[in-house]
């Protein structure tokens, strides 16, 4: 194979195991409800379930980081995708809610595994317009998620929701089986004998942490119109969950997903850096404006999605530039760290809207895009010294 088809073979899997992740992982807006129903379960026991399967994944997360660390990029990524193959056959033949729940917990594991390795591969793959690419390929991750519940809804007119599992097992070999015979790239400590830095090492790096810190507070920024938005307007303002609510949630991702495609363009021209400003910045002016609106903010909270698409990639390429070679630990230290603060910001949100009252967990939000803000002066400031490692940042 030559190594112009041993590249476009990892773009295919990159971009093909991007779609499927945002896919799998989104039949849940389907099936989740049937599970509920089928095994008669409380609202507190479907809690627990979904927190359970959080914590598998930052969990995994944070061993696949290992797994690179010490076994490289591969073996994570064939790992994660094992893990959910097991997973999802399993729970086509598991006969209770735990014993489903304790199955999805495999899935969710091997997604915690993909999350690290996928970003990592692409740190030694997208060496040349990072941002831009980095985009695209969370561009493919939308349209798995946009595409999921559509499909979930359909096939579930007449059959059990447990099929919507098993029938992802053959899309899942069709980027499985590539992987396995893909030659992925070799770092410097296999080509050269260079020690490269481990995850360990990767947690005590200053810079991964204030990477985190930029990453978790815009993680959170984004995933509060999903997490909050729609409580948000029903609960404050008395709007119908089922219509403006869904509409408000599709409008959001309808205009993230379109940014995913077209923003990376920009970015690469703007700058990786001055974009980020740019993204969060544009965030505290449409949240300040669509909270100001009242109930007409429902119109205007949805751009939001626009500007909040940008980040995690843009952030991910800045880190890639930054740490050069070590990139792969790096940017999976930055991807654990970063996830487990937006759980603990989530969980802040719902602990406003207890303490202060409904209309405060959303508009908590405010507050986290300038906190972004913040860390991204840090980080401006802290990327004028080159990574240890001879890096040189945009």
């Amino acid at each position: 194979m030559s190594k112009s088809a041993k590249s476009v073979l990892l773009y295919i899997i990159l971009f093909g195991s991007m779609f499927l992740f945002g896919f799998i992982e989104n039949i849940k807006g389907v099936s989740y409800p049937l599970i509920k129903t089928e095994f008669g379960i409380s609202y507190e026991q479907q809690g627990v379930m979904v927190s359970l399967l959080a914590i598998s994944y930052v969990a995994f997360c944070f061993i696949g980081g290992i797994i690179i660390g010490s076994l490289g990029v591969k073996k994570a990524f064939i790992s994660g995708f094992v893990l959910m193959i097991t997973g999802l056959i399993s729970v086509f033949f598991m006969p209770g809610f735990w014993p489903v729940a304790v199955f999805l917990l495999v899935v969710f594991a091997g997604f915690g595994l993909f999350e690290v390795s996928s970003n990592a591969l692409a740190t030694q793959v997208f060496t040349k317009k990072a941002a831009l690419l980095m985009s695209l390929l969370h561009f493919f991750y939308g349209v798995g998620a946009s595409l999921s519940p559509r499909v979930s809804g359909a096939i579930t007119l007449n059959i059990s929701w447990r099929y919507l599992y098993l029938f992802s097992v053959p899309l899942v070999l069709l980027i499985f089986i590539p992987s396995l015979i893909a030659r992925f790239p070799r770092s410097d400590e296999e080509q050269y004998g260079v020690k490269k830095a481990g995850f360990f090492t990767a947690l005590k790096t200053p810079m991964v942490w204030v990477f985190s810190l930029g990453l978790g507070f815009m993680v959170a920024v984004e995933l509060s119109s999903s997490n909050w938005g729609s409580l948000y307007f029903f609960d404050v303002y008395n709007l119908d969950p089922k219509t403006k609510g869904a509409a408000f949630i599709s409008n959001f991702y309808i205009l993230f997903t379109v940014s995913r495609l077209l923003s990376g363009f920009a970015i690469e021209k703007i700058g990786y850096l001055r974009s980020l400003f740019i993204g969060v910045i544009a965030s505290i002016i449409i949240l300040a404006i669509g909270f100001f609106l009242g109930a007409n903010g429902i119109y205007v909270l949805p751009v939001l999605g626009f500007f909040t698409a940008i980040l995690w990639p843009t952030i991910i390429a800045t880190a890639m530039g930054y740490f050069k070679n070590d990139a792969p630990v790096m940017t999976s230290a930055i991807i654990v760290i970063g996830g487990a603060l937006n759980s603990g910001v989530q969980y802040l949100m719902g602990l406003a809207n207890r303490i202060a009252g409904p209309a405060w967990g959303y508009r908590s939000s405010v507050l986290y895009a300038v906190l972004a803000v913040i860390v991204l002066i840090i980080l401006a400031r802290g990327m004028r010294r080159p990574y240890a490692n001879g890096a040189v940042p945009e």
